[in-house]
């Protein structure tokens, strides 16, 4: 039983064989939504043509945004305007951005002030990149400096408990501070209580307390709550559904 919050099915635009699937386990009730990470140079064409409640995230560092760096800033707005052209096409609620790494927050700033969509929400960051980089928005109050009041907040529970494991600071404490910027989108996975990288893990595979994370969700105005697991299997949603028991259980 789905109690106090709405699931959202991660795809990417490169899974339309998918679409359908999808399409039935929301209609179901399995599935809420469908969070679509839009990957340059695909079609939007297999999901315009089911009904879907979708959420947009605009693509991160692995596909060459990164707004954290001024030289990037041709293709930056170039990927971001693809989104956005998605988003609307597709009648997304919201469109999730990374702040992106190895920038300065005036950087990221000065690129926000020439986006006006208010769709959009800032995703809070691990600490460490998977590279080792150094993120920008790992803390709230950076995020908050972002949002200026502008923007809204996507808080992911992994990226707030490794960045609260790499500044040795208790991981529920540092999750309650970001909640107090009213997230509109959860991101749930699992992962291990120790610093390092980011790490997405499958529900039970980890040591997080997921009981905290949900009460978090069910406290909060907004309930939506994208699972963010590994899917080995890359046409075949078993996975994500035995995510889901595991979830609700």
């Amino acid at each position: 039983m789905k109690k106090g919050f709405k699931i959202g099915l991660k795809l990417w635009s490169t899974n339309g064989g998918l679409i359908k699937e999808a399409e039935r386990l929301v209609k179901d009730g399995v599935f809420d939504y469908v969070e679509l990470m839009v990957i340059p140079n695909t079609d939007i064409l297999p999901f315009q043509n089911v009904k879907l409640p979708y959420i947009i995230h605009i693509p991160h560092e692995s596909f060459g945004l990164n707004i954290a760096d001024p030289k990037n800033k041709e293709l930056n707005l170039k990927i971001m305007n693809q989104s956005i052209e998605w988003a609307d096409k597709l009648s997304a609620k919201y469109l999730i951005l990374h702040p992106g790494s190895s920038g300065k927050m005036d950087a990221v700033k000065n690129f926000l002030e020439k986006i006006s969509d208010k769709r959009i929400l800032i995703e809070n960051m691990p600490k460490v990149g998977i590279n080792d980089e150094k993120m920008i928005g790992f803390t709230p109050e950076q995020i908050k400096e972002l949002m200026e009041e502008k923007f809204g907040f996507c808080l992911d529970f992994g990226h707030a408990t490794k960045a609260a494991l790499s500044l040795g600071v208790d991981y529920k404490k540092y999750i309650r501070e970001f909640l107090i910027l009213n997230p509109k989108v959860f991101h749930i996975s699992d992962g291990m209580i120790s610093p390092g990288k980011d790490e997405h893990l499958n529900i039970g595979q980890g040591e997080y307390d997921i009981g905290f994370l949900l009460d978090c969700v069910e406290n909060n105005d907004s309930k939506l709550t994208t699972l963010e697991t590994p899917r080995n299997n890359l046409n075949s949603l078993k996975e994500d559904l035995e995510n889901i028991k595991k979830l609700i259980s």
